[in-house]
Parts: structure tokens; C-alpha cells; sequence
């Protein structure tokens, strides 16, 4: 019941009781007001309880859920951490400053970003991703049980992560983000030719036809930063005047 309703029934009930006698009035009176402050109070428990419970389940839904290796992962990034490489793209003359940042925080939920900045200083690019790529293959050994099946397979996995000590997550993590600019591949001029094979997952047929006749643009193919394996291949496009996307591979 809504609390303007409330407050109209009880005026009511006040109004009815006034035509009582003078001590019978007196007792309806503090009684009917002692039950509207039960009743307010109630109303206002309830309201704040409603609210309690739906704010719970948005919380709860918005909570974002991970597998236990990376739930368990204690790992953490205590100052923000850069590295940058110059590369020519969309410049064939100046070349642009690639920037990865890492945020920090707890690594399992924390976020990295890769920006490319234009010698004007302009950011033609941007991509957010989640700092855990930089430790996601410490998870897998360099060798796994031949025999056994998948019982002894899984057993062997879940031992071995679980055996990972902080100081080689840490190791882990800092080689990887040295290493950072390992995975991302300029494109030499002679393989542009291939690219043309590869029409039917082209993204932008349109930057495709700009990249086979316009020999100033420089292709560059980035890992996949979710995937466990693969990337995208793209580049500036000097029509579009932004970066294109030509197309992403496994």
C-alpha cells in the first residue's frame, strides 16, 4: 500500500473519531496515532528491506564470475606498468608510439590497454582487455601424461596449477609483459599479395582494394588478447582517415 493512501484511511479514521466523546477521543486519538507510526515504520522497513534485496540481486548479476584457477590467482600489480615500441603505420615517413598499460590491482580483474598514437600526438586507435592475458599460459605445462585417459589427464592438470608458487606467477607475468610486443607482427610488403586468397573473410572489402593499390599503407597483425589463439590484422586506412580492420584469423 502506497504511503499517501495510508495517511488518507487514517485521516479518516480521525475525522470519525472527533465526533467522539471528549475522553474517548483522547484514548482513539494516541491510539489511531500510534498506529500510524507502526504503520510508517513498517512501510519504511519494508521500502528499505525491497531495496536491499533488489540492489543484492543487480549486484549479483553484475558480479562477474571466474574458473577457480583464475578466482584462486593472488597475483598483483602494485604501480601502473607501460611499454612502448615505435612501429610505421599510418605513417609511411613518421612512425606512430605503441603503448601497452597495465592498471593496477588484483591481475585476475584488472585491465590492460594497447593505444596507438599518431605523431600528432592524436590516439587513432584503442583496445581495453584484461591484464590475465599476460599469465593465462602459465596454466599449461610444457608436457601432459600420455596414458591414463582424461581422469588422469584432469587430475594432472589441477595438480600442476595448483602447485604454481607466486614467485613464478610473478616471474611469469613480468617476461610476459617485457615480451609484450613479441605478438604483434608488421606486415612485410611482398605478403600483401596473399591477402587478396583470403576475400571471403575479408571484414572491409573496400580497405582491401585501398591496400592493394595504395603501396604507402602498412598492415600490422595483433594477437588475439581473449582468444587462445589467433589476431587481427589491420591497418590505416588514408580514405577512411581511421584504422581499419581487413579481417581476424584463427
Amino acid at each position: 500500500m502506497r504511503l499517501h493512501t495510508i495517511f488518507i484511511i487514517l485521516t479518516n479514521l480521525l475525522i470519525i473519531i472527533s465526533c467522539n466523546s471528549k475522553e474517548s477521543e483522547n484514548i482513539q486519538h494516541n491510539s489511531v496515532l500510534n498506529t500510524l507510526k507502526d504503520t510508517i515504520n513498517t512501510y519504511k522497513k519494508q521500502n528499505i528491506q525491497d531495496y536491499d534485496i533488489s540492489q543484492t540481486l543487480e549486484d549479483t548479476l553484475n558480479e562477474v564470475t571466474y574458473d577457480e584457477r583464475r578466482n584462486s590467482l593472488k597475483l598483483k600489480v602494485l604501480d601502473t606498468i607501460k611499454k612502448s615500441k615505435l612501429y610505421f603505420f599510418s605513417n609511411p615517413h613518421v612512425k606512430d608510439l605503441f603503448q601497452m598499460t597495465i592498471e593496477p590491482g588484483m591481475v585476475k580483474n584488472s585491465k590492460a590497454e594497447l593505444k596507438i598514437i599518431a605523431a600528432d600526438y592524436k590516439v587513432i586507435y584503442k583496445q581495453t582487455f584484461d591484464a590475465f592475458y599476460f599469465i593465462r599460459g602459465i596454466y599449461e605445462p610444457d608436457t601432459i601424461p600420455s596414458t591414463g585417459g582424461q581422469l588422469a589427464y584432469e587430475k594432472f592438470m589441477d595438480n600442476y596449477w595448483k602447485s604454481i608458487t607466486l614467485n613464478q606467477f610473478e616471474e611469469y607475468f613480468k617476461k610476459s609483459y617485457e615480451n609484450f610486443y613479441d605478438h604483434i607482427y608488421p606486415l612485410k610488403k611482398d605478403e600483401y599479395e596473399t591477402i587478396e586468397a583470403w576475400k571471403d573473410i575479408i571484414i572491409d572489402k573496400k580497405f582491401l582494394n585501398e591496400v592493394l593499390t595504395d603501396s604507402s599503407i602498412n598492415l600490422i597483425d595483433i594477437t588475439c588478447f581473449y582468444c587462445d589463439e589467433g589476431g587481427i590484422m589491420m591497418g590505416y586506412s588514408n580514405e577512411q582517415k581511421k584504422v581499419v580492420t581487413l579481417f581476424e584469423h584463427d
